[in-house]
């Protein structure tokens, strides 16, 4: 089911996944509406099969159907934006979604991890 999510849902959404051992086969990209850093902004974990079935957009990118229709761009694919959890939960366990969001930002920005600066 395609849906809009908050930073949270979709941390837990992904997370799930990946801890179920199927998401590299069930998420490709995250897409975003808005700036990771604002409370407002959403999300869209676009399945596999989204993907092949790929819209132009008016900048001339491939976007799944859903991801046009909600004038969403590309964040990260699903495997970096994973990584950057995990990078961040191995680096301070407890981290607070605004501990997401700082090391989300700095990776879409730098291509980096927060803690390896």
């Amino acid at each position: 089911m395609s849906e809009l999510l908050t930073l949270p849902d979709a941390i837990d959404a992904i997370t799930a996944a990946f801890d179920e051992g199927d998401g590299w086969d069930r998420y490709a990209w995250v897409y975003i509406r808005g700036e990771i850093t604002s409370p407002d902004c959403r999300l869209y974990l676009s399945h596999v099969a989204d993907e092949d079935d790929a819209l132009i957009d008016d900048n001339g990118e491939a976007l799944p159907a859903f991801a046009a229709q909600h004038h969403l761009r590309h964040f990260l694919e699903a495997a970096d934006f994973v990584e950057v959890l995990f990078v961040q939960r191995r680096h301070k366990a407890e981290s607070s979604i605004a501990d997401f969001v700082r090391a989300l930002d700095h990776y879409h920005r730098h291509d980096a991890f927060l803690s390896s600066v």
